[in-house]
């Protein structure tokens, strides 16, 4: 119900506004009166309530009528009694303005508001007081949830099993316990003021991640993977989730890092697992093939010379018809540790299958070729030792050259093929693709 001052009423309030000293005019008054968002009430010196704006009904619901001449008005709280209310009186009747404070208060419906109240002592004739009253409830409302979910929220942080960390300005303000954990600090102050930057490796000066923490560009980055050196000199794998966001009017960083050691161990073995032979060590088939073609478009671009070498043990299918497949394994084990003992770092050895290998010379020429296969030829014939037996076996290879005999990887591998066709002939030997056998 709204309270409406007209006739007799509003006559009464403007007799009552006109008794007190002000600046304003009466018709300034009725206007503030009429129209503002707040309570306004005046009290008799008893206590009571003698005039109301139309806010009063809005924020509590009651009439005028409904608690005029009540020297205990029906909206106070049940824990507000009435000689709480007397010494209210009291300190009006003694001179004393109540400021600003936050109550409670009924409403007609039984709604209990949040109100800032304050009075303001008159004592005129049997005017006691002038009280305001502010609805805060929205806002009180507001600021529970608020701190709710700021309680949460550090409760999901600290209880947080990712690390989570806040930068600013390029150094650590906020870690939670498992980002202590994980950097490997005892207490937050051995973190804080220092840099993300300052434990992490990251080879790329110019990577988002570098970029972003120094704040040079604050934009979200995908989740990136790297080495994070913990304070007590042991290394980890991380991912790094880092968002930069608004916090008081200033762009801050919060990372989440969790340790994935594990699963990039997992990842690096399903990597090598499917890209190397599991035996020798050395890559496999397709893996040799794509690394070939790098290879070809790269030369294309520097004009170097490369060598494709086919090469197989001579006579192994004797090896393990006679000896058995173990030791078969194993003389194929340490023949591929031979031929990575004959090559250069940046030569590569792959099996085909069987006994069958392959090597690319990156950046030969013939007189070098001669050089390592000769090599080659030396350290193959000499005796393996296997479970105690003593293995003498040789091998064979052909050779073809890019680009002077091919430029695709196919007939590059079809030609060293033909050419290893021909060096099984004699055994032991080496055959470069379209010439007479050496």
């Amino acid at each position: 119900m709204r309270v409406i001052i007209g006739g007799k009423e509003a006559n009464d309030a403007l007799n009552t506004l006109n008794k007190m000293e002000s600046n304003p005019t009466l018709e300034e008054y009725l206007l503030i009166w009429e129209n503002t968002n707040d309570a306004i009430f005046i009290l008799r010196k008893d206590g009571a309530i003698v005039q109301a704006n139309p806010a009063f009904t809005k924020i509590l619901g009651w009439s005028l009528g409904d608690i005029q001449n009540l020297s205990n008005p029906p909206f106070f709280e049940d824990d507000f009694t009435s000689e709480d209310h007397e010494k209210q009186l009291n300190l009006l009747r003694d001179g004393e303005s109540i400021p600003y404070f936050e109550t409670k208060r009924k409403h007609k419906n039984g709604e209990v508001k949040d109100i800032l109240a304050s009075y303001r002592a008159i004592n005129k004739k049997d005017i006691l007081a002038v009280a305001m009253y502010k609805d805060i409830t929205d806002e009180k409302k507001t600021q529970r949830m608020l701190r709710l979910a700021e309680n949460c929220y550090r409760t999901l942080v600290e209880y947080s099993p990712d690390a989570i960390i806040v930068q600013s300005r390029g150094e650590i303000t906020f870690v939670n316990p498992e980002a202590l954990h994980i950097i490997g600090a005892k207490k937050d102050m051995d973190i804080i003021g220092t840099s993300l930057l300052d434990y992490i490796d990251i080879e790329d000066s110019e990577s988002e991640l570098i970029r972003l923490f120094r704040q040079e560009e604050m934009v979200k980055i995908e989740p990136t993977i790297q080495r994070l050196n913990r304070m007590d000199g042991t290394n980890i794998w991380v991912e790094i989730i880092a968002i930069p966001v608004k916090f008081e009017e200033e762009m801050v960083i919060q990372a989440i890092i969790r340790d994935v050691t594990v699963r990039k161990y997992y990842e690096d073995q399903l990597t090598y697992m499917a890209t190397h032979d599991p035996m020798t060590g050395v890559v496999n088939r397709s893996t040799f093939m794509e690394e070939l073609d790098k290879r070809i478009e790269e030369a294309k671009v520097t004009n170097e010379m490369l060598a494709l070498l086919f090469i197989d043990l001579d006579k192994f299918k004797e090896v393990n018809d006679t000896l058995g497949h173990g030791i078969g394994d194993s003389l194929l084990i340490q023949f591929a540790k031979r031929m990575k003992e004959n090559i250069r770092l940046e030569d590569m050895i792959g099996r085909i299958g069987g006994d069958e290998f392959l090597i690319l010379l990156k950046g030969i020429d013939k007189n070098k070729i001669n050089t390592i296969v000769k090599r080659m030829h030396t350290n193959f014939s000499e005796p393996y030792v296997i479970d105690g037996k003593e293995i003498i076996t040789t091998s064979s290879i052909g050779v073809a050259m890019y680009p002077e005999d091919a430029i695709s990887s196919e007939k590059l591998m079809g030609f060293a093929d033909e050419a290893l066709y021909k060096a099984k002939e004699k055994r032991n030997h080496f055959q470069y693709f379209n010439q007479k056998p050496q």
